[in-house]
């Protein structure tokens, strides 16, 4: 089941049907893992031969037409900005996949791509795209949902401080797989969460989800641009102390 049509999409991978790309994966949670296992799925769909790249291991990178970068939300973020400067460093043109920014970040693109607009306002340049996660094809299961629960991220990003921190539950800490994330929501009626990529495996599941803030606009501006018309809800704070 996808969230969004494959259509919204096209302006990625319509133009490099054909073609082969190298895809360059970052360094991030369970959440990432999933746009990684998204990009390749779309490229199986728009008929690109495609090859993992470890941009920081591999000298010289691999040739081929084009570099997918990591789509996430760590513009800005050091790990990811090396990785980034070794693939524009390879010469070979390089297009970002959706993105939000955490801080300004030279971008050596020949194309880019963000998921949400206050990101692409940020950067001053890009195209709007959805994050890749919502056009995963999420599989269809016959588990019987029970209960609501609430998951909160322990590490960086967080803004639920009121809430003691042995008493988080943060799937990223346990959740090693995209499966695993999708897996662990499908079994309840209802889960509210500040880990964007836990709420859309809910809506993906079925289950029903509501977002909360993280400490920059990511989650709030995914929410209004692209979640809330998918029937997800929106919550500033968690009563837990």
């Amino acid at each position: 089941m996808r969230l969004i049509d494959l259509s919204e999409f096209e302006p990625i991978f319509e133009p490099l049907s054909g073609l082969t790309v190298g895809i360059v994966d970052g360094i991030g949670n369970t959440g990432d893992q999933l746009l990684y296992l998204a990009a390749r799925q779309f490229c199986k769909e728009f008929d690109i031969e495609h090859f993992t790249v470890n941009a920081l291991a591999e000298d010289p990178i691999p040739k081929c037409d084009k570099l997918l970068l990591f789509g996430g939300g760590n513009i800005g973020y050091p790990p990811a900005v090396a990785i980034r400067a070794k693939a524009f460093e390879s010469g070979i043109p390089c297009w970002l996949l959706p993105q939000s920014v955490t801080r300004h970040e030279d971008l050596k693109c020949e194309k880019m791509f963000f998921r949400e607009s206050v990101s692409r306002d940020i950067i001053g340049r890009g195209e709007i795209v959805p994050d890749l996660a919502l056009g995963f094809d999420f599989p269809e299961t016959d588990v019987e949902k029970s209960g609501s629960v609430t998951f909160l991220r322990k590490n960086g990003g967080s803004v639920h401080h009121h809430v003691k921190n042995p008493l988080k539950v943060d799937p990223a800490m346990f959740c090693y797989s995209p499966e695993d994330y999708w897996n662990l929501v499908d079994r309840f009626e209802d889960v509210t969460t500040d880990r964007l990529h836990l709420a859309i495996c809910a809506l993906g599941m079925k289950t029903k989800a509501t977002l909360l803030p993280v400490n920059y606009h990511k989650n709030l501006a995914m929410f209004e641009e692209w979640l809330a018309p998918l029937g997800c809800r929106w919550k500033n704070l968690v009563m837990r102390c």
